[in-house]
């Protein structure tokens, strides 16, 4: 399967199931303590852009969007402070969004 499908399904995943998304997070700390930081920032391009884009996680950790975008592309070293502070924003962001799905 290549890389672009793989992707679509999971954007298809996330938007369909809120709760895949508690176990995408769960799945990115488990690839972060695991080492698998290439795969971690895959997942969480595809978490961020299914539930709340880079706006809105720029605007939680005070940085430009597309530095974010760049902090997130592949053989891009991010800094451990940023990126943690990247998926943490990225989990707030998606419990409002299920919060928000729930309301609806």
């Amino acid at each position: 399967m290549a890389a672009h499908d793989i992707e679509k399904m999971w954007e298809n995943l996330l938007k369909e199931d809120i709760g895949s998304r508690v176990q995408i997070i769960q799945e990115i700390h488990e690839l972060i303590l695991a080492g698998e930081i290439e795969v971690a920032k895959g997942l969480l391009r595809t978490l961020i852009k299914v539930t709340c884009g880079y706006p809105a996680i720029s605007d939680e950790v005070g940085r430009n969007s597309k530095s974010i975008m760049r902090m997130l592309s592949p053989d891009v070293d991010p800094g451990v402070k940023a990126f943690m502070a990247v998926v943490r924003a990225a989990e707030r962001q998606s419990e409002k969004a299920a919060a928000r799905a729930k309301i609806h």
